[in-house]
């Protein structure tokens, strides 16, 4: 796993308004080493925990904002269980 950059942190954040599961999407490349692979791809490989996976694939903004707010903070994936 890839620790993000405070440039990559930076563009995250500021494209999340506009577009929060490209900005997540870019993120999780770089942090799972996974260049061009897409959203659900990405959401699966990232071995979050089936509950949060389905809450990521629904889109839900709480769920987003959670794994906003962890790459922001800790740069890398963590296991936030549910």
């Amino acid at each position: 796993m890839t620790r993000l950059r405070k440039a990559d942190v930076e563009r995250m954040m500021a494209a999340y308004d506009d577009d929060p599961v490209g900005a997540l999407t870019i993120a999780l490349q770089l942090t799972l080493d996974l260049p061009g692979e897409h959203w659900t791809a990405l959401v699966k490989a990232a071995g979050f925990t089936c509950a949060r996976r389905i809450r990521l694939q629904a889109r839900e903004t709480e769920a987003l904002d959670e794994l906003l707010r962890e790459l922001n903070e800790m740069r890398v994936l963590v296991d936030l269980r549910d």
